[in-house]
């Protein structure tokens, strides 16, 4: 079965996730794929399509469902915060789109 997740970033991130087998991959293991090819992506210096990836996992973040919530929050927030530099968090937290923000900053603070 083809999730929302699945669909949304196999259309609109299909860089991100070249590695995955879409038969059998789960939603958690596209979201963090895609977190890992953020962080790819910052530290080439990337920073127009990190942009462009805050503005699709947001657009997925903002479904409203507590799964998507849940998968973003602790694959693709988690693996950014645990894996960026804490200056460099200060700067991507500009470059996301409000509803991402807030959760990013929630994530912060509960981890």
């Amino acid at each position: 079965m083809e999730t929302k997740i699945k669909k949304t970033i196999y259309e609109w991130l299909p860089e991100a996730i070249v590695k995955l087998d879409r038969t059998i991959t789960t939603d958690y293991e596209i979201i963090r794929s895609v977190s890992e090819y953020s962080l790819s992506l910052l530290q080439k210096d990337n920073r127009p399509k990190v942009i462009d990836v805050f503005k699709i996992i947001n657009m997925l973040y903002q479904e409203e469902h507590a799964y998507t919530k849940h998968c973003i929050e602790n694959e693709f927030i988690c693996n950014f915060i645990e894996n960026s530099p804490a200056l460099k968090l200060k700067e991507y937290l500009y470059d996301m789109p409000s509803p991402l923000k807030e959760a990013f900053i929630k994530t912060l603070i509960e981890l």
